[in-house]
């Protein structure tokens, strides 16, 4: 385990919030599931600038994968809500579903995915980090390596994101997160 993912699982597994949440993931059986994105670099971030893990936490993002959609994401949301004792939101998206709204949200038009990891691979790459629990131990997906989450750095991801897109996310993260280095489109 290279340092950066070892100083990410020691700050995750740190988190009674999120640990929490990656067990109520595996009870309710979700399909191909992650706790990925912002919540788990902002972990990060806070821990690296001596704030609480929470600290301008908006809401867990959750993706799972599942094609013959045996529940629906509210249905998947009222479970892992029932099970938490935490009041973090959680955020629910199958990833098989995605591609049905991304065009109308983004304004750009992406091809069915076939994986959760697909849908990982799209985001910006600080964010583009996944987890779950495999065995009791914290697993990482990282697509792109940690670098940028370590470093706080933001790049773009021409993959499905349009500039426009880009510029208006980096606002708003510029304002909750000043340390940010934003590289260009």
């Amino acid at each position: 385990m290279i340092m950066n993912e070892k100083y990410l699982v020691d700050t995750i597994s740190s988190v009674p919030e999120i640990m929490e949440l990656l067990t109520i993931l595996n009870d309710v059986e979700l399909p191909n599931h992650y706790l990925a994105g912002g919540s788990i670099t902002q972990a990060v971030w806070n821990r690296k600038l001596g704030n609480e893990p929470l600290y301008r936490v908006k809401d867990f993002d959750v993706v799972y994968f599942d094609q013959d959609e045996a529940m629906s994401e509210k249905e998947y949301e009222f479970l892992i809500n029932s099970g938490k004792r935490h009041s973090v939101p959680v955020d629910v998206k199958n990833q098989a579903k995605v591609h049905e709204w991304y065009g109308k949200k983004f304004g750009n038009n992406i091809a069915p995915l076939t994986e959760s990891e697909d849908g990982i691979r799209m985001w910006l790459p600080c964010f583009a980090v996944g987890v779950r629990l495999v065995k009791g131990a914290v697993n990482v997906f990282e697509p792109f390596g940690l670098e940028d989450q370590a470093n706080m750095i933001i790049r773009p991801n021409k993959t499905a994101m349009s500039r426009e897109n880009y510029d208006s996310m980096n606002r708003s993260f510029k304002q909750r997160w000043p340390n940010i280095e934003i590289k260009d489109w």
